[in-house]
């Protein structure tokens, strides 16, 4: 029934194909790993599945099929009734030219071209009543998206109307006369990568587009009603192909002072106008970090995270201590700044609990009354009581933008009449907004500066899980501001390793014509201010004269001759007021850019050099003149919008997740769907019940099992062999210098008690980092505690992580080796089956592919889990491990008052500092991390190579089910 002649030789001699002829004429079996440079080429198979089914049709008789590329475009003619079934009919495509090698899987790998996938898809066409596909298009198209290049491969492949930017998405939600055409955010020019070229996306389209056609045909016929069968199997897996999305891949936070315009710009990001809360009355608008998610559905959905009784008590337990402090005790305490902080904190505390107790808090003297500990009672049985009463709803389905702005206020904005913010952990808003379709998310952060210290903490905290992070500031203080100064100073004390940090300034329009003369740096500049300023005064001079005149007019009856100079009056009035209007958009600009480019250079020579990487990138927005124009036709409404500056933002924004969409993509095409073509190319070719074969399968089987998870397989024994390193390269180095880090560390303590009471007052209210008048720059008690040891074990440690970095490119390396000595196996056991051997050999170099990304991502997120450790562990930042350590020190410090309250908190700090084993637990924590996240790192592995032996074993069952043939028979 079936005829196969899928691979011969393309030198045209009678040699099988998958050997070779080595120098000494003597034929050798095909290695993967060594065939570069041979005159060899696997000739692609081309064959049709035939779903044009009739009642009492029979399974079409055998027809050789042309060994030309010419597809067969009618079925056979049926001879016997038979069920209603696919047919397979299988003949050789066009021989590639003789002076094409075999590509090795390194090889392949290098040349990021699908020639190999093309070979599997090209000449196969699926056809159903319903459907047809033609699989020259998949070949065609998945070559655009592993090539990346900025070209189609044939006319199938278009460049996507720019409606179609992005697939399976709605079109702008209003609509306007055919005449006008508005400006569509989902038209904007996308980043100018080898992701976002639009071959690439077309091809990606369409890719998803023809698994869903396969599946349907895959569908459509009887032996897919057994569901255990494989080609159930299959009809399943070109489904969840079909439904392929890339996953979030960059978070990008935005933090700001509060009236930086942190919230109105994230709004015009997302292109929804009133959606996070926004104000400048001086009450913080982002009380909790609020994520922005994508979701296909036009509806918003708002996921609300409570904070933990473990989280919250311990903060209500220093809100109160702070508040009886103030009330109860605040006349001890000597120096006025002091008192002050005292004041603030307590004002803070009180605002808290008015939020939070709104029911109890009735009464501001009964928290003062009884001792501390029953006042913390008392605030306790409040919680239990909210937590039973008054939880929100942590969920919000199906809003309108009104809706969904409404519940954001509720629950995270002091503005609000019942604020819950203190209850809230984190806010999740999903929506359809463009900027989120590739997978970005958008974080709102409370600033650095906020007055709510449990606030700033949890900002620093959150910052660390980013990826990007733009300080937002208002553009006239930009350059001063204390807000992007702070979180420079973070990043330079090593709290942001390897984050990308830009700053956005918010405003851009908020300066006056006169104003930027008089402060602009050059002569000719404000000169030309001054010069177009005046062209403007005189446009309007001549507007008033005009309108003057065109009064007269109204004042009496009208004869010809007046009418006809009253419409030239109109007319040259319409004219000077359009000039003005043209003049007065050319200063705006002028002095716009001029500003945004001198704030800019301003921003890049003071901070460039204070960043990670020495890289900062600098915007400059203006939300009022997005939204002024943002419904204007598009042609009117371009020049303004790119005065804006959001486009740009937003494109700089979505480049950002470009690469790694690109991965996915790669691996959509070249893993995944080559895996599914290979499962069925396999299946096409019948049950196998050749001795040889099944012989041969059994030993790879075995082989896979026992290397990739048996006890003593180099995946299992990645944890063991990091762990080694550490003990080699950290521990021992711990071991020899502990005591001095301990010794430094004391001299440090003793060095700081000989500073003025009032510093090292501030130093403890500021958890050990404050600026002296004295000091050019901040100081951190926190990383001189650890100063020496950061100097011994951070050059260990940057060891390590190249050692640990090596080690892992020796496990890919090891599934590299693994699957070649497969497909040498393969090679030499079914020299007689070459059909066979080829098929086999292709779809598993797909599997490689597939754990290997799999462990790639490991790696990769075992990487960013160690720098964060490497923060914690050698930075000083409030949040790191010293930090922690020291912060209730410090807190408990800054409530002493009163006589020799001085010596009492340099006591408690020399306590903490010189405690016997303060190294000891800071270690303790650091190893417990590493080999914590190493353990999850193998378990992920682990994982992934049972996932993907699992899914060679289907495969092979693949070949033992049979062809629809042999299941029919």
């Amino acid at each position: 029934m079936t005829r196969v002649e899928r691979y011969r030789n393309s030198t045209g001699s009678g040699s099988p194909q998958g050997s070779r002829t080595s120098s000494d004429g003597n034929s050798t079996p095909f290695d993967f790993a060594s065939a570069s440079g041979v005159n060899q080429a696997i000739v692609p198979l081309n064959f049709e599945f035939d779903f044009d089914f009739h009642p009492g049709a029979g399974l079409p008789s055998t027809a050789s099929s042309p060994s030309t590329n010419e597809r067969v475009q009618t079925p056979s003619t049926p001879s016997t009734p038979r069920p209603q079934i696919p047919t397979l009919s299988v003949s050789p495509s066009p021989l590639p030219s003789n002076e094409t090698p075999i590509p090795t899987i390194e090889d392949r790998e290098r040349s990021d071209t699908i020639e190999n996938l093309d070979g599997q898809l090209e000449g196969l066409r699926l056809v159903s009543e319903r459907s047809g596909i033609d699989m020259e298009e998949i070949s065609d198209a998945l070559g655009v998206v592993a090539a990346g290049q900025d070209r189609p491969i044939n006319s199938r492949i278009r460049s996507p109307s720019p409606a179609n930017l992005s697939p399976g998405r709605p079109r702008a939600r209003s609509r306007r006369p055919s005449s006008i055409v508005l400006y569509n955010v989902r038209e904007e020019a996308p980043a100018d990568d080898r992701f976002n070229i639009p071959a690439v996306q077309k091809a990606l389209q369409d890719a998803r587009g023809l698994m869903s056609k396969l599946q349907n045909v895959l569908g459509n016929n009887a032996v897919q009603n057994e569901h255990d069968s494989v080609i159930a199997r299959l009809q399943r897996q070109a489904k969840d192909l079909s439904e392929f999305k890339s996953p979030a891949t960059r978070i990008v936070g935005f933090v700001g002072d509060s009236g930086a315009g942190k919230s109105s710009l994230i709004n015009a990001l997302l292109d929804y106008k009133q959606l996070a809360v926004t104000g400048s009355n001086g009450n913080a608008c982002t009380c909790i970090a609020t994520e922005f998610h994508f979701h296909e559905n036009e509806r918003f959905h708002v996921e609300i995270e409570i904070v933990t009784d473990g989280e919250l008590i311990p903060h209500l337990e220093d809100l109160l201590r702070d508040y009886r402090q103030f009330h109860l005790n605040r006349n001890a305490f000597e120096l006025l700044d002091e008192r002050d902080y005292l004041r603030k904190q307590a004002s803070i505390a009180n605002d808290t609990f008015k939020a939070m107790f709104r029911n109890h808090f009735t009464n501001q003297d009964i928290l003062k009354q009884g001792s501390g500990s029953e006042a913390l009672l008392t605030m306790k049985s409040w919680v239990q009581d909210f937590r039973n009463r008054s939880m929100p709803p942590l969920e919000h389905f199906g809003l309108s933008l009104d809706e969904c702005s409404k519940v954001l206020l509720e629950v995270n904005s002091e503005k609000s009449r019942t604020p819950l913010w203190p209850w809230i952990k984190k806010i999740k808003v999903f929506s359809n907004a463009h900027i989120l379709s590739k997978g970005l998310i958008l974080v709102d952060l409370p600033g650095l500066y906020d007055v709510d210290s449990f606030r700033c903490r949890n900002t620093e905290l959150y910052i660390r899980k980013c990826n990007e992070i733009f300080i937002v500031a208002d553009q006239s203080r930009a350059v001063t501001s204390e807000g992007v100064k702070k979180v420079i100073e973070l990043a330079k004390q090593d709290g942001l390793p390897n984050i990308n940090i830009g700053i956005i300034c918010t405003k851009s329009d908020f300066i006056k014509p006169n104003e930027a003369a008089m402060h602009c740096e050059d002569d000719e500049t404000a000169n030309e201010i001054r010069r177009q300023s005046q062209v403007i005064a005189d446009k309007k001079s001549e507007i008033s004269e005009l309108n003057k005149d065109i009064q007269g007019y109204y004042d009496v009856e009208l004869d010809d001759e007046e009418k006809f100079e009253l419409d030239g009056l109109n007319n040259q009035l319409r004219r000077i007021e359009k000039s003005l209007a043209q003049h007065e958009l050319d200063l705006r600009n002028f002095i716009v850019a001029d500003r945004n480019a001198s704030v800019k250079k301003k921003l890049v020579d003071s901070y460039r050099g204070e960043v990670p990487g020495n890289s900062l990138a600098v915007f400059c927005t203006s939300e009022t003149i997005y939204w002024k124009h943002r419904t204007e036709s598009k042609q009117s409404a371009l020049p303004h919008l790119k005065l804006s500056g959001i486009p740009e933002v937003r494109e700089y924004c979505m480049a950002m997740v470009s690469e790694g969409q690109y991965n996915a993509a790669a691996n959509y095409v070249w893993g995944d769907i080559g895996a599914l073509l290979g499962d069925l190319t396999l299946w096409s070719l019948g049950a196998q019940n050749n001795t040889v074969i099944r012989n041969t399968l059994n030993i790879v089987e075995e082989m896979l099992d026992l290397e990739l998870r048996g006890h003593a397989s180099t995946l299992n024994g990645m944890a063991h062999s990091y762990k080694s390193g550490f003990n080699t390269m950290i521990l021992q180095p711990y071991r020899s210098h502990v005591d001095r880090w301990s010794a430094a560390a004391d001299d440090a303590c003793d060095e700081w008690s000989g500073l003025h009471h009032s510093t090292y007052a501030a130093f403890c209210r500021k958890y050990g980092i404050h600026q002296p008048l004295d000091s050019p720059e901040p100081r951190n008690w926190n990383s001189e505690i650890i100063k020496e040891m950061k100097n011994d074990l951070g050059p260990a440690w940057e060891e390590l992580r190249i050692s640990l970095d090596e080690q892992g490119e020796r496990i890919l390396a090891f599934v590299d080796s693994l699957f070649n000595q497969v497909s040498e196996l393969l090679d030499t056991q079914l020299n007689g089956s070459r059909d066979v051997a080829v098929s086999i050999r292709s779809t598993l170099y797909s599997r490689r592919r597939l754990l290997r990304a799999d462990i790639e991502t490991s790696l990769d997120s075992l990487r960013g889990n160690l720098r964060t450790l490497r923060t914690n562990t050698f930075s000083g930042i409030r949040t790191s491990s010293i930090g922690q350590i020291m912060e209730s020190e410090y807190r408990e410090a800054r409530y002493q008052s009163g006589t020799k309250s001085h010596s009492r908190r340099k006591a408690i700090i020399a306590s903490a500092v010189q405690r016997e084993g303060l190294f000891d637990d800071m270690f303790g924590n650091f190893k417990k991390d590493f080999e914590g996240h190493v353990d999850d790192t193998q378990v992920r592995i682990r994982e992934a190579a049972e996932s993907h032996f699992q899914a060679t074993k289907d495969t092979f069952a693949t070949l033992e089910g049979g062809s629809m043939e042999n299941l029919v028979r």
